[in-house]
């Protein structure tokens, strides 16, 4: 059997030297963060981030609402991410 679970995730952009780095964060999830070096490749990396981290969990913290977190990281971009987990 296959599941579908959608976590909102915070995108901030940072530089690091001469290099633009996009972090991500999954606030509902503690110690979940991974960065890409754009956009692209922040999200595939946060849906492999969350597919491990899913994997591991028997039950899922209830997730933000998207607008309290835009609201809370004004600067960021909030986004779904999406994967899929079997069991």
């Amino acid at each position: 059997m296959t599941d579908t679970i959608t976590y909102p995730a915070v995108l901030s952009r940072s530089e690091m030297d001469e290099n633009i780095l996009y972090n991500v964060t999954f606030p509902d999830l503690s110690s979940a963060n991974t960065y890409g070096m754009n956009i692209r490749d922040a999200r595939s990396n946060a849906e492999t981030l969350l597919s491990l981290l899913l994997n591991d969990l028997k039950h899922f913290p209830e997730s933000s609402s998207l607008i309290d977190l835009q609201k809370h990281y004004p600067n960021s971009i909030v986004s779904l991410i999406t994967v899929k987990r079997q069991h």
